[in-house]
């Protein structure tokens, strides 16, 4: 039985039998229509935001924006989990429209729809059913991640497309064939790739084959076997993929693209990218990453991260002026 879905403490009811409703600002909740998850685009761009908020950041919201900024020709998929606690409905069944920045800023690119997620009918008849129905992920101290790492295949194994962590902030337009079936390095060394960045068609072997090790090999207590020790595991089997020499990949149906594309800031060194430095951009490093298609903001390890400060020389702050101006604009209400 579909349950409710709940936004800002509020019971949305569903359609039975939809995928997720599509969000709009300037509706009523109970206005919003219906999504269908399988339906084929492998030119899509997709987001999941999986913490239960329904909410996104500046930073996450800056990096939706700048996707749809840049590929103005491509549909850009936001989908939120909905909040599981706290959830009532109001005495008289009344609604209002729901319109907090983000959305807002959101609605006004036509090629974004934000789509709040059914879970229970997303994964129903797909092979990793039974791993959401049964619920040990739920008593995992990792559930949010592997929720995240399990739903994001399950989305390329659905419709296909390109998918982006949404710490992804886009800095030139996805075309060109390299972008076609593509995993990406997640470091110099080419030694694990990214599960962050990743384009497959629908209907492509890899999602199928990455679905089918998700359903069958759950481990609760590991944190990164779901996801990009997994892929690059697959990738080791069955294309001979020799962790540092990306040559060794023998499977002509996927690209491999150099951790230039989208992590020209390793982790150990991210905090570069919030630093004030005595109020003078860092020219070297803006340089360095201005060669690349994304940057990853590595927004898990905020807590090495000064504040945002938009009106900064902040690398992050220089760059978001540029790539997503209507987020900077509403910065204040963030």
């Amino acid at each position: 039985m579909t349950k409710s879905l709940c936004i800002d403490s509020l019971v949305l009811t569903p359609p039975p039998f939809a995928d997720g409703l599509v969000m709009t600002a300037n509706l009523l909740p109970s206005q919003w229509t219906p999504f269908n998850g399988s339906q084929l685009n492998n030119r899509r761009i997709f987001f999941h935001e999986t913490s239960g908020k329904a909410q996104l950041n500046l930073q996450q919201c800056c990096a939706v924006e700048s996707a749809a900024k840049h590929n103005p020709d491509r549909p850009v998929q936001l989908f939120l989990r909905p909040e599981s606690t706290g959830c009532y409905s109001s005495s008289d069944g009344s609604q209002s429209t729901y319109r907090p920045a983000w959305l807002e800023i959101l609605s006004q690119y036509p090629n974004v729809a934000a789509i709040l997620v059914n879970e229970d009918r997303y994964f129903v008849e797909s092979p990793l059913q039974d791993w959401y129905q049964n619920g040990r992920w739920l008593n995992s101290p990792h559930q949010v991640a592997h929720l995240s790492d399990y739903i994001r295949i399950l989305t390329l194994y659905k419709g296909g497309g390109l998918y982006l962590d949404t710490d992804i902030l886009t800095l030139k337009t996805y075309q060109g064939d390299m972008f076609r079936n593509c995993l990406v390095y997640g470091s110099g060394r080419m030694e694990v790739f990214s599960n962050g960045v990743i384009h497959l068609e629908a209907g492509h072997w890899l999602s199928a084959e990455l679905v089918r090790l998700l359903a069958e090999e759950y481990d609760p207590e590991a944190y990164a076997y779901h996801g990009p020790a997994l892929v690059s595991e697959v990738m080791g089997h069955k294309c001979g993929v020799v962790a540092g020499y990306s040559n060794s990949n023998h499977c002509k149906d996927i690209q491999l693209l150099s951790d230039r594309f989208f992590y020209p800031i390793e982790a150990p060194f991210s905090d570069v990218i919030f630093r004030d430095n005595n109020n003078k951009t860092d020219v070297a490093t803006l340089v360095k990453i201005s060669k690349s298609y994304g940057l990853h903001l590595w927004n898990s390890l905020s807590y090495v991260h000064r504040p945002v400060k938009i009106n900064s020389n902040q690398i992050f702050s220089v760059l978001a002026r540029q790539h997503c101006p209507l987020t900077v604009a509403r910065a204040a209400d963030f």
